[in-house]
């Protein structure tokens, strides 16, 4: 074949004039390099690119660059063809065209220039590739449902948690106990550094998922839900008086410890989302641990 292409033929030249013809796809010079070494020749690198530049200037090779790596391939083996590249899985998929071929030849023609290689590139997803996609988005459709589920719920607790502050912080202003005032003042420290806690998991499943700003709500919370579970407006005016004491502050505590366990339980049976009832019993899990302690202090306070 060498003969026929009028280039001088050694043993080396043949060998991977061979490798060239034989690759599937195109070859790089160390894939070359590679295949002969497999085959038990071993042909060094530079032999094979000098020899590759001699078939380049020849124009009996095609050089075409693919992701920054040069490849090759010999051009009596089909016309000239576009490169499928996949996107995921990286193959490369020929697509040999003589109208392409022709084509060329006659834009080059009419500016008489002489063409020595030329590539042409498609990318995008393949056949397998874009299946296994359809399956992928499938499951991730379900994982951002329960993501937004994750978000809508912290975000129900966070409201809650600062009505929680602010309340302990009014109380702690309006009574006139002083036992009364630390007692509300200890709550207030506790809700706020829940708070910081809920925040920051908060902070970071925005930031690890940002497309979640833009997600609209999928649980039915509404600013009237959290009204209900705490009234603070209300509870200010009736529950807290001038002479309100730490145990009258922990009974009130208590109350809205309750309150708020039995909220996020109930909201727990009624979602049908796994994951969401799972977020919202952990929240009751941790009203009730929370409720527990405040139980105990009470009576260690009043001597029960």
């Amino acid at each position: 074949m060498l003969a026929e292409l009028k280039l001088k033929k050694t043993s080396q030249r043949a060998l991977i004039w061979k490798a060239l013809l034989d690759s599937k796809g195109h070859p790089s010079v160390e894939e070359i390099r590679d295949k002969l070494l497999k085959e038990g020749h071993r042909i060094g690198l530079a032999t094979i690119y000098r020899t590759l530049k001699i078939l380049l200037q020849s124009g009996f090779i095609r050089q075409s660059k693919i992701e920054g790596m040069a490849r090759y391939e010999p051009l009596i083996k089909q016309p000239n063809h576009l490169h499928f590249i996949c996107n995921i899985c990286r193959s490369t998929v020929e697509f040999p065209s003589r109208r392409i071929e022709n084509l060329i030849r006659q834009v080059t023609d009419e500016y008489e220039f002489d063409e020595r290689y030329s590539g042409y590139v498609i990318f995008g997803i393949c056949k397998a590739c874009f299946r296994q996609q359809r399956k992928l988005e499938a499951f991730n459709e379900q994982q951002r449902l329960e993501t937004t589920v994750v978000r809508d719920a912290l975000e129900l607790t966070l409201a809650i948690e600062r009505r929680g502050y602010t309340f302990y912080t009014n109380a702690s202003q309006k009574t006139k106990s002083s036992s009364g005032r630390r007692m509300f003042q200890r709550l207030a420290a506790e809700e706020s550094d829940h708070l910081r806690r809920l925040q920051q998991e908060h902070r970071s499943l925005l930031e690890k998922n940002q497309w979640l700003k833009r997600e609209p709500a999928r649980l039915p919370l509404s600013r009237k839900i959290v009204e209900e579970i705490f009234p603070q407006k209300e509870l200010l005016k009736i529950e807290v008086k001038d002479e309100t004491s730490d145990i009258d502050a922990l009974n009130i505590a208590m109350n809205l410890e309750r309150r708020s366990h039995q909220f996020f339980k109930d909201f727990a049976d009624h979602i049908a989302d796994t994951n969401g009832r799972k977020v919202f019993m952990d929240f009751a899990k941790d009203e009730e641990s929370h409720l527990k302690a405040l139980v105990a202090e009470y009576k260690t306070l009043v001597g029960s």
